[in-house]
């Protein structure tokens, strides 16, 4: 099952990602509250809702940002918690 259509890759990791790369301050907040914020700070991002109990690849881009959300029976993730500090990767 396919969680989010995500960009490709545009800066595999080389080096250090410019900009802010972390937002702890929406742990416990709503997916589509986090997505509005990163997609804002980072408007070259794609910040993408992830359920907990999804497998990720173990790449490394600098214009993805994982939403962690904690998983609901109707795959409602805007309305989901967020369950892990967003970060860039």
């Amino acid at each position: 099952m396919a969680y989010h259509v995500e960009r490709t890759c545009s800066s595999p990791v080389t080096g250090q990602c410019p900009g802010k790369l972390i937002w702890p301050e929406l742990l416990g907040r709503k997916g589509k509250e986090a997505k509005d914020v990163i997609e804002k700070e980072r408007p070259s991002t794609d910040a993408i809702y992830v359920p907990q109990d999804a497998v990720v690849t173990g790449d490394y881009c600098c214009n993805r940002v994982r939403i962690f959300v904690a998983a609901t029976p109707n795959g409602d993730y805007a309305n989901a918690k967020v369950i892990a500090v967003p970060r860039v990767g």
